[in-house]
């Protein structure tokens, strides 16, 4: 309405407008509360989904500062292992994440972890994340995201993971007590180029989906081994990771990078989709 001319009006199209007036007055507040549940914060990536909501994500970040903002994030790396946000491989603008296995190890796990989002994102949340994996993803069962529990490594979660060359999705209790998963795998896992992934964790009933450019790989859902339990297994997403945690050695070095992560309670798609 900027700079148009607003004739008087009265009656029902009074009423109208009041109505137009309080829609947009509750898109923009909705707006507001989610980057207030952020801390204020909702990563650099807020530009590169402006084409695909009004709003965009409830939660993005581009990694185009340059740098982890660490009121947002909390690296978790152990032994050689890089987490770092460097310019010479990236999918979309200057920046994105690299998690680096440099050699050799016993010691496999570097991601990158973010607490206190938006609570609508908690039992049901969808996810997107460009990939890039090289020179090829090990063979063994690596976690690439998990949405669970604080406490790493002792939390409960769901996971978009590799085993064999295929995708796995599982459902995981690492604590003390738990020591529970069920896990299922299907869909080739693609190296050397850049993926749109795209996920859904539900904890109620506990399911994932994950489609792989737009296309529906693999979906599951997911019982407890030991109580039968189909729902609220994990008990709500309250941290969300980013990275790789190889179970076992890793016989070789790989990289995985991963740019423009968005969080949202629907479907997200590409960047700059409709």
């Amino acid at each position: 309405m900027d700079n148009e001319r607003v004739e008087p009006v009265n009656g029902e199209k009074t009423s109208k407008l009041m109505k137009n007036l309080r829609k947009t007055l509750e898109m923009s507040g909705r707006a507001l509360l989610a980057g207030l549940a952020l801390g204020g914060c909702a990563g650099s990536g807020a530009g590169a989904d402006a084409g695909n909501s009004p709003n965009g994500p409830l939660f993005s970040e581009d990694f185009e500062s340059g740098k982890l903002d660490p009121a947002i994030w909390r690296p978790a790396v152990n032994g050689k292992n890089v987490v770092e946000v460097q310019s010479e491989k990236v999918a979309h603008g200057k920046y994105a994440l690299r998690v680096r296995c440099p050699a050799p190890s016993t010691l496999t796990w570097a991601f990158i972890m973010a607490q206190h989002l938006p609570a609508a994102l908690r039992q049901h949340c969808f996810g997107r994340a460009y990939m890039f994996i090289t020179p090829k993803p090990p063979a063994r069962h690596t976690i690439f995201i998990m949405a669970g529990t604080t406490g790493f490594p002792f939390n409960k979660f769901e996971e978009v993971a590799t085993a064999n060359g295929k995708w796995q999705l599982t459902y995981v209790d690492l604590h003390p007590t738990g020591n529970n998963e069920d896990f299922h795998s299907g869909g080739a896992i693609p190296s050397g180029k850049w993926v749109c992934l795209e996920w859904e964790f539900n904890d109620h009933p506990n399911h994932t989906t994950i489609w792989v450019d737009g296309e529906k790989i693999y979906e599951t859902d997911f019982v407890s081994k030991v109580t039968k339990a189909t729902t609220d297994l994990v008990g709500g997403f309250d941290e969300f990771a980013f990275g790789f945690r190889l179970w076992g050695a890793a016989p070789e070095a790989f990289d995985i990078y991963y740019d423009d992560i968005a969080l949202d309670t629907k479907r997200i798609g590409v960047v700059g989709g409709n």
